[in-house]
């Protein structure tokens, strides 16, 4: 047999692959209202495909031609200015 050696793939421009990895991050948009988040994904061309409810957590899960996006609820700060908390809806690519 054969010894099979790995190339090492070098990429010299470190920064342009900081930027990739940074784009590969999504951070979840935030909503106070189900309303809100359901309006802002009809609007980008979202469908309702699926729900998952258990106690006080729910999740749903949205397509469009794109991808895939869930909308969960969680408890959370209202604003980054007050102390007030309530339930909040996140979106999420998956």
């Amino acid at each position: 047999m054969k010894n099979q050696h790995k190339k090492r793939c070098y990429n010299n421009n470190k920064l342009e692959l900081l930027n990739i990895i940074s784009k590969t991050i999504i951070k979840p948009i935030k909503f106070n209202s189900l309303d809100k988040a359901k309006r802002y994904l009809k609007s980008e061309g979202y469908k309702f495909r699926q729900a998952f409810n258990h106690k006080e957590e729910r999740t749903m899960i949205y397509q469009n031609r794109y991808g895939w996006v869930k909308i969960s609820s969680s408890k959370d700060y209202l604003n980054d200015d007050t102390l007030e908390q309530g339930t909040v809806w996140k979106i999420l690519k998956i």
